[in-house]
């Protein structure tokens, strides 16, 4: 504390009284500092480069935290923002909102000043060139008054753009940009969605992103925003299309709890609007209430603050590394503290001296970090690949340049403060008069630098552990069967507008033309067509089977559905259990047919044989006219969400029986699958598509990619795990190397008076070994105990992997053994060449 005074004392004098005499005395400090540093070239970089690595890394990963979970929301007063979901008990989520729903809702609700309801879509943007696809947004009226957000350019949509179905659009800053080249003209235009005629009326001002990237549903970032305009039937849709989002802006008196409270109460009145029939099926309906940022940013938290918490670790090492270094280099610095102190420095002096030395290492080591951490954040986002929350909020900016002037600031005072004392404490006479320390100050040296090779090695082993039970957990993941073979199989998909493909006849037909122009090229296997493709199912409908069926309960009755054309299952290597595929027999006016999965036979006839069982869409009323479908095959399971999500029930349709053309439909997946090399096909595919229709912009990716992509959060989190535990390892086996060097140099005298009495070399070996044995012992041993404690929080990142996995602990500990013993061999070795008459003499 006297330091800290000192240096108070120093800048209350330059800043008040006697500025230039203070001033020449911090001056000369830090002078003095370079010119010492500048003698010791080893030793600085070995200490900044380490300084480096543990600010740089925190930077990089603050970068992030500080975008996604800090950076405030481009919107007015945005902790007053909420988004209203509706669930029932057994579905496995919260879901969107139905139409009716929504205004009901709406017109009921009092505790909000605001409310809206958005569903984003894409559309093809043409006529500007090239086609392409974009992210857009149905969106009410009152959206944008509810961010409280205005347009840069232009007008928002109003009312009358809702009522009337006007075809107008406000576009984003960024397409504004891109796409038009900041034309100021664009504004009265119109442009081309799907082949339809839309009027811009407004732009957005630069940084308005919405809906923010993250959420679950709807979490898609729109360019261009159009009229909800829910059709008459839309509106009476009860039951059916729970696919709005709905946020709202809290009254300014109204607490979240109390505004859960009211949407509680809401409940009877919104549930005898629905049809009898209906209402036993809601009556347990509730709203769930989020706030916008938990629902955006929440799933990405946990994995955040453990990587945060990470590099902080790694910056303990690295601290404790220069710790080291600086107490190793101590003892040759020892007679010229003493000279100091003989000529009148007071110990407060001497330290002040050494704590500006290190803050002159931690300045050179934060600018070095700071330029690793833009490339190290640049990397980070590469590697996570568009699946990280509000990554448009990610910038490397003044926030960053201040934590890492923050972390100049702490990270001397972690390093420094021990050593700088311990250093004062030894400025004596005997200093003067011995080239080398005391036996008793050494002793200390030695235990201090014990002390810290322990705490490196167990906060390294905590590293460890998270890294190896994340490489654990992604190879149970990626080893997972998917229920199909995605080897030498390409999948294309395009959206077909609604402007050139208007009637069911025109989608159909485009489905077959793409597989019979597909089958033209060389070295095709098999090849089909779905309206979605496994790993990414969007649609979920209810149903019901015959009186044969196993009873479940009603509101469970919820499966996949996927229409298909052509030879999809072969495409795929979609496993047959039983029964037969689809074949051209099933087509137009035939029996209906349906496959289902095995899950859903399991569930439906446990024990029985579900071919030739029948069920339909819609819940089992007798206001339902669905027409029964008959399953005639059974498959294996698919999974439609992710390699970590469960399948579900699951029912495949001909594409030829369809007769409503849902939305969905307009979505034509074409799997290919084929003998040759997935980037030659690709480039006869998209030839194929090209040639059917030039305006269509098409997505075309191999099977293995798309697998690959649908494990990225998880292949984000386990390389940026093991790098930290790799810097740990590095720096705990440099802090380890160090501790054993210098008890090398500092027990020569002792190490030659062993050789000369007949020590054997295996001896003085065995004696410098047993040390850094007993300092990684009692490392693991903490290290264990924290990393027990530490891992827990880590459960949910993980995939059929406990965080108390034995082969994780045990193999973090092994490697952390190995690097221990690799890093103590150079001073164990030149421990046997130290000659006892050398040493003696020096002695």
């Amino acid at each position: 504390m006297g330091a800290f005074r000192l240096w108070w004392d120093t800048l209350r004098g330059i800043l008040t009284t006697a500025p230039r005499q203070h001033l020449d005395v911090l001056r000369g400090d830090v002078v003095y500092a370079l010119r010492n540093l500048r003698r010791h070239t080893g030793f600085t970089l070995v200490a900044v480069l380490a300084l480096a690595v543990g600010i740089g890394a925190n930077s990089a990963v603050f970068s992030i935290v500080n975008g996604v979970l800090l950076e405030a929301f481009p919107y007015k007063d945005p902790r007053g923002l909420v988004l209203l979901f509706e669930h029932l008990p057994n579905a496995p989520s919260k879901f969107g909102f139905s139409p009716p729903d929504f205004e009901i809702v709406r017109d009921l609700a009092r505790s909000f000043s605001g409310f809206a309801a958005y569903r984003t879509i894409e559309y093809e943007l043409s006529r500007i060139g090239t086609p392409q696809r974009v992210s857009g947004a149905r969106v009410s009226p009152g959206l944008f008054s509810v961010l409280g957000v205005g347009p840069a350019t232009g007008r928002t949509l109003t009312e009358d753009d809702d009522r009337q179905h006007a075809r107008v659009a406000v576009v984003s800053h960024n397409l504004w940009t891109q796409t038009f080249g900041r034309d100021p003209s664009l504004v009265g235009r119109a442009i081309s969605l799907d082949g339809q005629p839309y009027t811009v009326v407004g732009i957005m001002p630069e940084g308005f992103v919405f809906p923010p990237r993250g959420a679950n549903l709807n979490g898609e970032p729109a360019d261009v925003y159009v009229p909800m305009s829910f059709l008459p039937f839309e509106r009476q849709a009860f039951g059916m299309f729970y696919n709005n989002t709905v946020v709202a802006r809290l009254e300014s008196a109204v607490s979240i709890e109390q505004a859960r409270a009211e949407l509680s109460s809401l409940i009877p009145a919104l549930t005898d609007r629905y049809p009898r029939f209906l209402q036993s099926l809601t009556a347990k309906l509730s709203i769930p209430l989020v706030p916008l940022h938990e629902e955006t940013v929440g799933g990405s938290r946990r994995l955040l603050l453990v990587l945060m918490a990470a590099v902080g670790l790694v910056l303990l090492i690295a601290c404790a590394d220069v710790a080291g270094l600086i107490l190793t280099r101590a003892a040759s610095r020892q007679r010229e503290l003493a000279i100091r102190s003989a000529l009148g420095a007071n110990r407060l002096r001497i330290v002040r001296q050494l704590l500006t030395e290190a803050f002159v290492l931690a300045a050179a080591g934060s600018a070095t970090g700071l330029l690793l951490a833009y490339w190290l954040m640049r990397a980070l986002l590469s590697l996570a690949g568009g699946k990280l929350p509000r990554t448009e909020s990610i910038a490397f900016d003044h926030r960053i340049i201040l934590f890492t002037l923050v972390l100049a600031l702490i990270t001397p005072l972690v390093f420094g403060i021990a050593p700088a004392i311990r250093a004062a404490r030894a400025t004596n006479a005997d200093a003067l008069r011995e080239s080398t320390r005391t036996f008793t100050s050494r002793r200390r040296r030695l235990s201090l630098l014990g002390w810290l090779v322990v705490g490196q090695f167990a906060v390294a082993l905590v590293l460890s552990v998270g890294a190896g039970l994340l490489v654990r957990s992604f190879m149970r993941l990626v080893q997972t069967d998917p229920g199909f073979r995605p080897g030498q199989t390409v999948r294309a998909t395009v959206t077909l507008p609604v402007g050139r493909y208007g009637t069911p006849q025109q989608v159909k037909a485009f489905y077959q033309r793409s597989i019979d122009a597909a089958r033209a090229i060389p070295g095709v296997m098999s090849i089909g067509s779905a309206s979605d493709l496994p790993l990414g199912v969007r649609d979920r409908r209810a149903f019901s089977a015959d009186p044969s069926a196993q009873p479940i309960p009603p509101q469970s009755r919820l499966v996949a559905p996927t229409w298909t054309a052509g030879g999809y299952f072969d495409a795929l290597g979609i496993t047959l259990v039983r029964g037969r595929f689809f074949t051209d027999i099933d087509g137009a006016g035939r029996q209906r047919v349906v496959i289902v999965n095995d899950r859903l036979a399991r569930l439906l006839w446990p024990t029985a044989e579900p071919i030739g069982h029948r069920i339909r869409w819609g819940i089992d009323i007798p206001e339902n006219q669905s027409p029964w479908m008959t399953i005639v095959g059974v498959v294996g399971n698919v999974k439609q969400a992710g390699l970590d999500a469960p399948a579900i029930a699951q029912v495949y349709v001909p594409l030829a029986q369809d007769d409503t053309l849902g939305p969905l439909l307009r979505t034509v997946n074409l799997v290919v699958r084929s003998t040759r090399d997935a980037a030659s096909l690709m480039v006869d595919v998209r030839a194929v598509l090209q040639g059917l229709d030039p305006a269509l912009p098409a997505k075309l990716q191999t099977l293995e990619d798309m697998v690959g992509a649908s494990v990225q959060p998880q292949g984000f989190s386990l390389p940026v795990m093991v790098l930290f535990a790799g810097l740990a390892l590095t720096l705990a086996a440099l802090g380890i190397y160090g501790v054993l060097a210098n008890v090398v140099a500092q027990q020569t005298q002792e190490i030659g008076i062993r050789v000369a009495l007949g020590a054997a070399r295996g001896d003085v070996m065995w004696m410098v070994l047993r040390r850094a044995l007993t300092l990684m012992g009692i490392g693991l041993l903490i290290g264990t105990a924290g990393a027990l404690a530490a891992t827990q929080t880590m459960a949910g990142l993980l995939f059929e992997v406990q965080p108390t996995d034995a082969a994780s602990f045990l193999g973090a500990a092994a490697g952390l053994a190995a690097v221990a013993l690799v890093a103590s061999l150079a001073p164990a070795w030149q421990a046997t060449r130290v000659d006892p008459l050398v040493a003696l003499r020096a002695e």
